[in-house]
């Protein structure tokens, strides 16, 4: 038997996101491509976007391979930290950050920028994947589950004063998948879902721009000038690309008709460029993602590293799925990206990051006491045996009178 039961990173999921992140950067220098070449925007740099994406994504590679080539099980004591500090950056960008279209999502350091509720999520799913792990069966009790729900009610508040509804659906449906796969009764899930549903209509005609995208969802070209400006002209772009597409580079609706063409809405410019054919491609390319990271989770003896793989890859899959309901008008709009594909660094890098959690639970799928078992035997098993310098000194002098005794009875 081998001596190591380490297994190498998943290959087909490492090649999905490899590729994600290919066409996702060619995609977005050719959304971005006209908006780039307007001084007002980038001083007339029309490799601007691309550039940055770029980085972001050597950037989001480099943590990927840092946490493929970590241990998952020594993550579990950091997901509470990033937690709070995700909470701390929320309360902050309400207090300090930067007003943008009516909303406060971003933190600004200089150049820099990043935001909270990027970190908020993985912290989530690495706080829940440790509970739920502590707590086992516990959580089948109403009080323990309401215990493990309170950061992410702290949480999706949070981010609803950005506000930012899209971010909070995503938050709330990871952490569902997440109970329900840690062991919690299908009637208290039920029973939050509907909590959160009424919360979540309170919430959408709390506003008049909120209920007017809520309305015109239903026909979005009835009020074609208004809130349904966005969706249709996303609707048009689907249906001019057809089949096949009016070819790559050629679509017309990112030129300042589209709105967000290189970030929420950039897979409305893939189906104009490539048609349904680069649509399916594309969608297929997370079916397959979320079926890999599934089944490793399935397989994975250690229930962190199972709610861990499982909890990562629902939180990427989910916002490809959401983002891909509102581009076609099957949901209300709100303001998902694209995983690997839209632009924006915070939020390509923590998919890669989460990417690189999956990879790493891929490779110790068997319990961990395993791994730690096999490496104190393999480290003994080479290891040299040790000496001490008085006992190698008594041995010496043993051996030394030995010899002295043997040539006395020779003398003889």
């Amino acid at each position: 038997m081998s001596k190591d039961r380490r297994r190498s990173p998943d290959t087909g999921l490492f090649c999905i996101v490899f590729l994600l992140l290919v066409i996702g950067i060619i995609l977005v220098f050719d959304a971005s491509y006209g908006r780039a070449g307007q001084v007002k925007y980038t001083g007339g740099d029309s490799l601007y976007f691309l550039k940055r994406q770029a980085v972001y994504g050597v950037f989001g590679l480099v943590l990927m391979f840092a946490a493929m080539h970590t241990r998952y099980w020594k993550l579990k004591p950091i997901g509470s930290v990033i937690l709070a500090f995700s909470i701390l950056g929320l309360i902050l960008v309400l207090v300090v950050g930067p007003e943008v279209n009516g909303a406060k999502r971003w933190m600004r350091f200089g150049p820099i920028s990043f935001q909270p509720s990027e970190f908020a999520k993985l912290g989530l799913v690495m706080y829940l994947a440790a509970f739920l792990t502590a707590k086992g069966r516990a959580i089948r009790d109403l009080k323990v589950l309401a215990t493990a729900l309170a950061p992410l009610a702290l949480i999706a508040a949070l981010v609803m004063l950005q506000p930012d509804m899209g971010t909070t659906i995503v938050l709330c449906s990871t952490a569902m998948v997440m109970v329900f796969l840690g062991g919690a009764k299908s009637r208290h899930l039920a029973f939050i879902m509907v909590i959160g549903v009424v919360l979540a209509c309170i919430f959408a005609f709390s506003a008049d721009y909120r209920r007017e995208r809520l309305l015109s969802f239903i026909n979005p070209f009835n009020d074609y000038h208004g809130s349904g400006y966005q969706v249709c002209h996303s609707l048009i772009a689907l249906g001019s690309g057809g089949p096949f597409g009016v070819g790559l580079c050629e679509g017309r609706e990112k030129l300042f008709y589209l709105p967000a063409e290189h970030t929420d809405f950039i897979y409305a410019v893939l189906g104009e460029e490539t048609g349904l054919i680069g649509t399916l491609f594309l969608a297929g390319l997370f079916l397959i993602l979320g079926i890999r990271g599934l089944h490793i989770a399935r397989r994975t003896k250690d229930s962190y590293g199972r709610l861990l793989s499982g909890g990562a890859t629902t939180l990427i899959c989910g916002q490809a799925l959401l983002n891909m309901l509102v581009v076609t008008s099957t949901v209300p709009a709100t303001g998902v990206p694209l995983p690997f594909i839209s632009y924006g660094g915070c939020s390509l890098a923590m998919n890669l990051l989460c990417a690189g959690i999956i990879l790493s639970v891929s490779k110790y799928p068997d319990p961990i006491e395993t791994y730690e078992n096999e490496n104190s035997t393999y480290g003994r098993r080479h290891r040299r045996t040790r000496v001490s310098r008085n006992r190698h000194s008594r041995s010496s002098a043993l051996g030394g009178r030995e010899r002295v005794g043997v040539r006395a009875s020779l003398s003889r």
